[in-house]
């Protein structure tokens, strides 16, 4: 066994000790040490895809680390006046399109502002750890959960309208699909942050409660 392999698997022990991944952003890459075999495989599968949206892959070692190329970006919602909501919807449903077979595609699933970065004019997703084949009706939903808390509400609306209409232009969404995938997620969303001690939000509670009963009156629109 090599000094590095032995390194790795050293450091890979104390990880499993303390249930915890750790990432390392260097000058040129980003090398992420996993302590879950099974989220290794996920991040593996998703940047062995190949995809324009995500970093490209330049090594790993099962199932210790994965190394890939570092995206000089911004979480995508830090600066709005570069927030492009047709962009967005273009990319994440070509992201989906890429693997869509009996109505699932890979699912990002942790799609928190941070792990969505704007550089350059292009939007890159990060950290697959969680991601899995599901509907995409669960992506979009969770997605917009976040728009719906930090958004004022005409903002929130026509930002919305924009991203679903140029998505569907790709992809096709379910109404009942969307229904249950928006109250699975309402719930997970709110114990999450309630769990992790995170702000509800930047906007109020009636704002946010109307932004989400709006979500859930979209049937014409995903009809359409």
């Amino acid at each position: 066994m090599s000094l590095f392999s032995a390194i790795i698997r050293l450091f890979v022990s104390s990880l499993n000790k303390n249930k915890f991944s750790s990432v390392f952003v260097l000058s040129d890459c980003v090398i992420k040490y996993f302590s879950s075999y099974k989220h290794f495989q996920a991040e593996l599968f998703a940047y062995q895809l190949n995809l324009p949206m995500l970093p490209k892959l330049l090594d790993y070692t099962e199932p210790y680390w994965i190394k890939m190329e570092k995206i000089t970006g911004i979480p995508y919602l830090d600066e709005l006046k570069n927030f492009q909501p047709a962009l967005l919807a273009e990319t994440i449903a070509n992201f989906h399109w890429a693997t869509l077979q009996n109505d699932k595609c890979l699912c990002h699933i942790d799609n928190a502002p941070k792990n969505i970065l704007f550089c350059q004019g292009k939007y890159y997703f990060i950290d697959f750890a969680e991601s899995e084949f599901a509907y995409p009706e669960k992506d979009i939903t969770h997605l917009l959960l976040f728009w719906a808390a930090d958004f004022p509400g005409e903002f929130f609306r026509s930002s919305v309208t924009l991203f679903l209409n140029i998505y569907l232009s790709i992809l096709q969404l379910n109404s009942e699909r969307w229904m249950t995938s928006l109250q699975e997620n309402i719930c997970l969303f709110d114990n999450r942050r309630k769990n992790f001690g995170k702000h509800s939000g930047k906007q109020p509670i009636a704002i946010q409660s109307a932004n989400r009963k709006w979500l859930a009156e979209l049937e014409e629109l995903i009809n359409s």
